[in-house]
């Protein structure tokens, strides 16, 4: 099947305008540790995900609905842990995030699982903020190196709303995040920070889109990674100015230090543009560590995979400081220690 499908499409031969996934065969099986909300789903973004044809493949195994709602007198501050084990080791599961106007949320979404766990996970999560509203979500996604993980995000930024997402990705063997974002409301900002680790024969396939429509509306996604191994990764990035979104600005920047000589680093930072008085821009840079860097910081007394480590987790640490919840901070900090050691 076919997903995260890019934007605008280039030369075939690139291979950059789809991603072929392999999606395993699976039965209906409950997932015991999380119950699924009683309320009727509102959910209608079924065009906006990895893939239209992934969606319906897989909704009838649907194992988990969550549904969180903040109002103006109601705000919501919540960790979800959304764990993979023995015996819940599929996880389908479709998530709606909404607040409404002028209210606060701060949603922690953390999917893990044990070192020795295989299964699929398959993660929808919408996100839609009305009027006046604050959103802050943090997505983490820490899973063993014998799961294969789907997550779709799509997010819906209404009038003076303010969206802003820290995304993790430290595990998984094939890794496919797909981020659709459409900037709906005048002077709507989203703002999306992004970090991941791939080793040995991991995938890592990213595709984030947004559309501004609205005037005024302004969004940022800044992504650091770093492979090691013979890891393959694909990061595309793609910002389109609609007609009708005159005075906005949209960035997106890509960073990858590269650990080995045998990873596969694909970029595809795009912008299109139909209307005057708007402001883009695009980055994108891989490179090694700094050799006069890790040698000045060897001559401290550091071997030379600490050096890399302290290097590393020092570029990593302005998007996992944001994280507000001091457990959960040093859970992701554990994790990325963790994964850096074998470098």
């Amino acid at each position: 099947m076919k997903g995260n499908f890019i934007s605008s499409n280039t030369w075939n031969a690139v291979k950059v305008n789809d991603t072929d996934v392999s999606l395993p065969n699976l039965e209906f099986k409950k997932y015991n540790l999380l119950d699924s909300e009683k309320s009727n789903f509102d959910f209608s973004c079924e065009n906006k995900l990895f893939s239209k044809e992934v969606y319906d493949k897989l909704r009838p195994f649907t194992n988990l609905e969550l549904n969180f709602i903040s109002k103006k007198e109601n705000a919501i501050d919540k960790i979800v842990s959304l764990k993979l084990d023995k015996e819940n080791n599929q996880l389908v599961d479709i998530i709606k995030v909404h607040a409404k106007e002028g209210s606060n949320m701060n949603l922690t979404l953390d999917y893990f699982s044990d070192s020795e766990t295989k299964g699929f996970r398959n993660s929808i999560i919408e996100v839609i903020a009305d009027k006046n509203s604050n959103i802050k979500l943090f997505i983490s996604q820490r899973f063993s190196l014998d799961i294969l993980s789907i997550q779709s995000v799509y997010i819906d930024a209404r009038e003076n709303s303010n969206v802003e997402v820290v995304q993790i990705d430290l595990g998984s063997l094939e890794n496919y995040v797909s981020y659709t974002t459409d900037m709906r409301g005048e002077s709507s900002n989203v703002d999306v920070k992004s970090i991941y680790f791939g080793e040995k024969n991991q995938k890592l396939d990213f595709n984030y889109n947004t559309n501004q429509i609205a005037p005024l509306s302004n969004y940022d996604i800044f992504v650091k990674g770093a492979l090691a191994g013979k890891a393959e990764k694909i990061c595309k990035l793609s910002i389109d100015f609609k007609r009708g979104s005159s005075k906005s600005k949209g960035s997106e920047e890509e960073y990858v230090t590269l650990l080995s000589d045998d990873i596969k680093n694909v970029a595809v930072p795009i912008l299109l543009c139909t209307e005057d008085d708007v402001e883009g821009v695009h980055a994108s840079s891989s490179g090694k560590i700094d050799d006069e860097i890790l040698f000045y910081i060897m001559s401290r007394g550091f071997s030379m995979s600490e050096a890399k480590m302290l290097i590393l987790e020092s570029q990593f640490a302005q998007t996992v400081d944001l994280i507000e919840n001091k457990d959960m901070k040093k859970k992701i900090y554990e994790s990325l220690r963790l994964k850096l050691s074998n470098v």
